[in-house]
């Protein structure tokens, strides 16, 4: 059976796990940054983040929540810590938990990239330096 990609995904609407296109998550919007939750369960959640050029997923930190990013399409400036690191499609980037981080798309096309996170005690929580935690 495959997956319904008509909403997120969950372990009941999962089908055999193979996703083999993520067209249907790659939805822009001129006004701000789109991310699309693509599955979610008790253990990760995945989605998948598109920037028109100039927007970003600014610097935050999940205090226990590790990321896996491969990037789609697009480039830009992986920004981690106090350094910016240019990336492209095809790119993987590994972050572990508490870590300082975020993507800005420098590029004149869109950007997308796909982000798997683990689930801590207290499901995905991001911080910004002047916002509160913010929970899914």
């Amino acid at each position: 059976m495959p997956a319904d990609l008509s909403k997120k995904m969950t372990p009941a609407t999962l089908g055999t796990g193979v996703l083999r296109d993520l067209a249907p998550f790659r939805s822009f919007s001129n006004q701000e940054a789109n991310v699309v939750v693509t599955y979610e369960d008790v253990d990760q959640t995945l989605v998948v983040w598109n920037l028109e050029p100039g927007q970003e997923n600014a610097p935050h930190v999940h205090p226990a929540n590790a990321h896996t990013m491969m990037v789609l399409e697009g480039q830009g400036l992986f920004l981690r810590e106090n350094e910016s690191v240019p990336i492209k499609g095809g790119d993987w980037i590994v972050i572990p938990r508490a870590t300082l981080h975020g993507i800005r798309n420098t590029g004149k096309g869109r950007l997308s990239y796909l982000a798997v996170t683990t689930n801590g005690p207290e499901g995905y929580v991001k911080q910004t330096a002047s916002a509160p935690a913010r929970q899914h």
